[in-house]
């Protein structure tokens, strides 16, 4: 019995710090070891879910976790290259450009892009997002000069650019008139980078390809074959419209035209501290759902414990020490009883030896009698 017990409450011991785990009392009798177990299978499905839920959600967490710090790297990569320079071009057009030359021992200065030699005019700065958004992929095209043209074009063709290159082959033209251009055009809102060679040729490539009129109004732009308006509406004469707002017109971290990049640098820095903010956040919640996980685990593992106790007489010691204590109860006055009994007969023992000792006695009495 005393083994049946310690087996039981053993047993009921790890119940109770099971039960401690999941914020409840060891149960006592067999009704509430029913609803308990009862209560812990619900628990279990219930925590089962929601530790699918919070995984899913920690997944998603670290995708994006990742993509940001990706993005952060590209960040700090941007800003350093417009650190190292004045134009507004992207990165990866740099890096290209750069191996070019490196190639073909050139001066990076010989081929610049179109967008370092053209900026918006501080007059009319609210046109600049309009301007950024119709010029972008002429701003980031390579200017070739003709006595280059034929080593750029075999580079270029048997390279892997690990990018996209546009590329316009200047050729000298002779004096020509301009176009007339429209009296609202975005191109009189255009500076050339006056000491540029390329000055003659950039400005007849803007009023051929750029002489749109700015609408200020939207009767204006209906009345207009080819315009623009200050959100980046586009209109041809084709009756095209187009208007990409992908990102903000006024987003100057995408912007690409002019020689001085010092607006930009601080666009694309106030954009990384947010970035960090928002990593912040999130690997804040990552650590927040983590956290859960584990005090989930932890319960779930309780709750997969408990089920191996499938009755509660497993648990009931209590029960069994009663009986042993009935037993010892009984032994106590088994070994009381047989103490009387070894007093007794030591007593029968003694009065026996006297008996003996007595009959020996009268034996010589007689023997005395005898001969007297």
């Amino acid at each position: 019995q005393e083994t049946l017990r310690d087996a039981r409450q053993a047993k009921a011991r790890r119940y109770g710090e099971l039960a401690t785990v999941l914020g409840e009392p060891a149960a006592r009798d067999e009704v509430a070891f029913a609803g308990q177990r009862a209560q812990f299978k619900g628990w279990r499905e219930d925590l089962r879910q929601r530790e699918a839920d919070l995984q899913n959600a920690q997944t998603e967490h670290g995708v994006s976790l990742r993509q940001g710090k990706q993005e952060h790297e590209q960040l700090s990569a941007e800003i350093e290259s417009l650190k190292r320079r004045r134009s507004n071009i992207d990165d990866q057009q740099i890096q290209i450009r750069a191996a070019l030359c490196a190639a073909l021992k050139l001066d990076v200065d010989e081929m610049p892009f179109a967008g370092e030699l053209i900026q918006v005019r501080d007059d009319e700065r609210e046109w600049e997002g309009a301007a950024e958004r119709l010029l972008r992929g002429f701003g980031l095209s390579l200017l070739v000069p003709d006595a280059h043209y034929k080593a750029v074009a075999e580079w270029v063709d048997n390279s892997h650019l690990r990018g996209r290159l546009v590329y316009f082959h200047v050729r000298p033209r002779k004096g020509a008139e301009l176009p007339e251009l429209h009296r609202d055009s975005l191109v009189r809102k255009l500076s050339i980078k006056p000491d540029s060679p390329h000055y003659d040729w950039l400005e007849r490539e803007l009023a051929q390809r750029f002489d749109v009129a700015c609408c200020a109004t939207q009767e204006q732009f209906r009345r207009e074959t080819r315009a623009i308006t200050r959100a980046g509406q586009i209109k041809d004469p084709t009756g095209r419209h187009e208007k990409d707002d992908r990102h903000r017109i006024d987003d100057r971290s995408r912007y690409v035209l002019g020689w001085s990049n010092s607006a930009k640098i601080a666009a694309l820095e106030t954009r990384r501290e947010q970035l960090e903010g928002r990593l912040q956040t999130i690997a804040g919640q990552i650590g927040a759902i983590q956290q859960e996980r584990n005090g989930l685990q932890d319960r779930l593992d309780a709750l997969t414990r408990l089920e191996e106790f499938t009755q509660f007489d497993e648990l009931d010691w209590a029960s069994v020490a009663t009986g042993i204590a009935a037993l010892e109860d009984e032994r106590r006055a088994l070994e009381q009883a047989s103490d009387v009994l070894k007093q007794l007969s030591e007593r029968l023992n003694e009065r026996q030896q006297a008996l003996k000792s007595t009959e020996v006695e009268l034996h010589a009495a007689r023997d005395r009698r005898a001969k007297v």
